[in-house]
């Protein structure tokens, strides 16, 4: 597993792991500055370290993206640490002559795949990725393209920006890419500061996008790992496709293969001059640092790139309004699951204040949710295994609820995992039974009270993690969605949400003529967790754990679940992160002795 690939699980990391940390301020007092060129900087000053964080988020992800280039703001994700003119290569002026070389090649393949899509329409071909399929043209082509490829490889200085950072004492250099955004992120000392403005301002002024056309197979061959290749991975993709009619959220972040392989490099360029101008972007600094004097140093690197010369298109194609239920039936091998899914509301919409409340209190081991499916009928697991990673409002339980509201949409999502031998419709109903109760009964004040201070501690504890972290994701994900301020606004509206309110949203938005449902039952002949099989998710962990290549990301990867690990009751997915550890130290050790060697 490349550097890259690993972003997803430090991103989720940071989330899972909130809880494990003391309670800071409830509001971010945030100084905000906006440059010659439109750039957006906000500075939080913490004295606690002399470290700072910092970050650039880049207001755009696979929301923006058009059929043909899905995949595409992920895929950026990867090339910005691809290098400069002075940063990732040996001799610039060849390394653009082989691109040139490279690019001009791609122009002939592509007509070739052309020919070989109207043989895949026609039936005469089953698969454009058999090497049998290739036209005897591609095949020449594609010889002399590898060839160029590995007199690159001989330039490139490989992770040349990860080095430099870490040789001065740089840490956590990280990205990652949603629906809505695209973030960069890094730990350093306080005086490395100015590393971090000539290295950022480089690369967000001039990248060069090297091995462009090879990093798109290591995109698919991420997506072969995260979705292909997992139990329920394609029918949860179909499932989201299902529910986003229309919107550009009815594709994944990680993209449709077909479009994967068939991005050129002037789309990239495009797309790169539109979304990635400062006019889009927002620096945030989080740490030991004085916001009048850092203001100085951010003009001197950053006002130097130009304004984009148009500014990013608007989104214009909304989600359609559902009329009747839809259902996806599926098997896996895997234990039961249900999801059930409604449209609500997008970012800062004043209904999304009571849905994220609604949302608590379904979820946890003390929600509706939990009571219903796992202690009264037993028929929903407990924990979720130690492979995966939920982002609902349950933590890692296998059951929970979430109000996901999306910078042009959003959707209650209610999921549920089920103990082996249950069937997912039993699922369905109990979850339908949650729901109903909420519709017809207001929840108590003592209930509502409880959970609006879960809500509130939940993100304050999550603001406070790893020297700045916390603040640093909170404070992007709201300032690239539109409004940082909504990062303290938030709990207050959370606060003034009434029993009235939940009791509206819940009838409001939970329409039969709005459920989506998915249905994954264990397919036949397949062993389940609870009959001696190995959970396919924990299992999934595991391929992760012993791919990644890298032992300083393994070890902060350890480090972190290491730290959780005191604050699991659950003795079922204590001891699945116990041997999650064991597993990760051996793998640990095994690549340390190599690099002794």
């Amino acid at each position: 597993m490349n550097k890259r690939s690993t972003c997803a699980v430090f991103a989720c990391a940071v989330m899972l792991f909130a809880t494990a940390f003391p309670v800071a301020a409830q509001n971010i007092d945030a100084s905000e500055y906006w440059l010659d060129n439109g750039m957006q900087i906000l500075m939080v000053e913490r004295h606690e370290a002399p470290t700072i964080m910092a970050a650039i988020f880049a207001r755009v992800g696979s929301s923006n993206e058009t059929t043909g280039i899905t995949g595409i703001s992920h895929l950026f994700e990867h090339m910005m640490f691809k290098g400069t003119e002075t940063i990732g290569t040996k001799d610039i002026k060849r390394d653009r002559e082989i691109m040139a070389q490279l690019d001009s090649l791609r122009v002939l393949m592509r007509a070739e795949e052309r020919v070989m899509r109207e043989k895949l329409r026609r039936g005469e071909i089953s698969d454009m990725l058999d090497p049998e399929a290739k036209t005897p043209r591609y095949r020449e082509l594609d010889a002399e393209f590898d060839a160029l490829i590995l007199e690159q490889r001989e330039l490139i200085i490989k992770d040349h920006l990860d080095e430099l950072y870490t040789k001065h004492g740089g840490f956590f250099l990280n990205a990652f890419t949603s629906d809505d955004m695209t973030g960069y992120f890094i730990r350093l000392p306080k005086n490395k500061i100015e590393l971090f403005m000539w290295l950022e301002s480089d690369r967000f002024k001039k990248p060069i996008f090297r091995e462009f056309y090879s990093e798109r197979d290591v995109v698919r061959e991420e997506r072969r790992r995260g979705v292909d290749s997992t139990p329920t991975g394609l029918i949860e993709e179909d499932f989201r496709a299902m529910f986003w009619k229309s919107s550009s959220y009815h594709w994944d972040v990680i993209g449709w293969p077909s479009d994967l392989g068939s991005i050129t490099r002037e789309q990239a360029n495009a797309y790169y001059d539109t979304y990635y101008a400062p006019n889009n972007l927002t620096m945030i600094l989080v740490g030991d640092l004085e916001p009048d004097k850092m203001i100085k140093l951010i003009k001197k690197y950053f006002e130097r790139i130009p304004r984009g010369e148009i500014d990013p298109p608007d989104v214009v194609t909304l989600e359609e309004k559902q009329y009747g239920e839809k259902r996806l039936v599926a098997e896996a091998e895997t234990n039961p699951k249900a999801e059930i899914w409604y449209h609500t509301v997008a970012w800062k919409h004043t209904d999304s204040y009571p849905l994220e409340v609604l949302a608590g209190i379904m979820s946890g081991k003390t929600g509706r949710l939990y009571k219903k499916l796992v202690e009264e009928k037993g028929i929903a697991k407990s924990s979720a295994g130690g492979g995966r990673m939920r982002m609902f409002g349950g933590g890692d339980l296998a059951v929970g609820a979430n109000q996901d509201s999306k910078e042009y949409a959003g959707a209650f999502q209610i999921t549920a995992d089920g103990v082996s031998g249950v069937k997912a419709e039993q699922l369905e109903e109990a979850m339908i039974e949650v729901i109903e109760d909420l519709k017809t009964d207001p929840v108590s004040e003592e209930e509502l009270q409880k959970v609006k201070n879960q809500l509130r501690v939940q993100k304050i504890r999550f603001m406070d993690i790893m020297s700045g972290i916390g603040i640093l994701f909170y404070l992007g994900q709201n300032a690239a969605l539109g409004d940082w301020t909504e990062a303290n606004n938030n709990p207050e509206m959370c606060d003034k949400v009434t029993a009235k309110d939940v009791q509206r949203v819940a009838n409001t938005y939970f329409a039969k003529d709005q459920k989506n449902v998915m249905i994954v039952n264990t397919k036949a002949g397949a062993e389940g967790e609870g009959e001696g099989g190995e959970d396919p998710r924990f299992a999934q962990a595991v391929q992760m754990i012993e791919s990644i290549d890298d032992a300083a990301r393994l070890e902060q990867m350890i480090g972190m679940f290491a730290s959780r690990l005191d604050q699991v009751d659950d003795p079922e997915r204590k001891a699945r992160m116990e041997k999650l550890l064991e597993i990760a130290n051996k793998r640990l050790e095994a690549l340390k002795k190599a690099e002794e060697q």
